[in-house]
């Protein structure tokens, strides 16, 4: 299980990418030429409101019950600061690299994670230090539950609908942007995650909207997907 928001998480997404012969399919000539790079933004992560203790049982499997039971109360924008190196050596690496993560990668409750996209692969990702350090095509913004419900299941296209999730790009949302996004989102989906908060209920008419979208947005991917097909066999011949 990969933890989300995390750098663990973030590798295990380039792997699900790298393995998708959907965005292989969709993905032809994307950032070949230019920039195809994306930055996904996961803002307001609740730090001063989640404890140590509220964490899955997961952060913290083999740290000795004493050390977990003095820094149950103690919340993450605190964590960095008040767990010394001589606390951290009994804590797992995913752990230890939360810690880290939490001290140089949030900024302002946010965090910036930055997607390579060529031709449907990812040859790279990286949490980033700042929201202007890498050049990217396209940045996707929402909060951190929205995110949560897209890996959940809830689809992309959905989330920009309903104005929860907001998108800048470089040229217009046209069909390949699109199936893009909305792929990009049924990847993040197939990443085995354990969430770091609680995720909120969702609302009744987010629920809806999410069914009125699924069906249209997937004959659209499939749609795209043989148009490219298509087109790479008419370049065989």
């Amino acid at each position: 299980m990969s933890l989300f928001p995390t750098s663990q998480w973030l590798d295990a997404y380039q792997r699900e990418i790298n393995e998708s012969a959907a965005l292989d399919d969709v993905g032809v000539g994307w950032g070949v030429g230019s920039n195809g790079d994306v930055l996904i933004v996961v803002e307001d992560l609740p730090l001063s409101e989640t404890r140590i203790g509220d964490l899955p049982e997961l952060v913290f499997e083999g740290v000795p019950e004493k050390v977990k039971d003095d820094l149950d109360d103690v919340t993450l924008d605190e964590a960095p600061e008040l767990i010394d190196d001589g606390v951290r050596e009994h804590f797992p690496p995913v752990s230890q690299g939360l810690l880290d993560q939490l001290g140089t990668c949030v900024v302002d409750g946010d965090i910036f994670c930055y997607i390579g996209l060529e031709s449907g692969k990812c040859p790279e990702v990286e949490i980033l230090e700042s929201r202007d350090e890498r050049e990217v095509n396209a940045v996707l913004e929402a909060e951190w539950n929205v995110w949560q419900a897209i890996i959940d299941g809830r689809p992309a296209t959905s989330a920009v609908l309903g104005g929860d999730l907001a998108v800048e790009t470089d040229g217009p949302l046209g069909p390949q942007t699109l199936t893009m996004l909305q792929l990009l989102g049924d990847v993040a989906a197939d990443v085995e995650t354990t969430f770091l908060f609680e995720q909120s209920r969702r609302s009744m008419p987010d629920l809806v909207l999410d069914e009125a979208v699924r069906q249209p947005a997937a004959f659209q991917k499939l749609a795209y997907r043989q148009a490219a097909l298509t087109s790479r066999l008419f370049n065989v011949f």
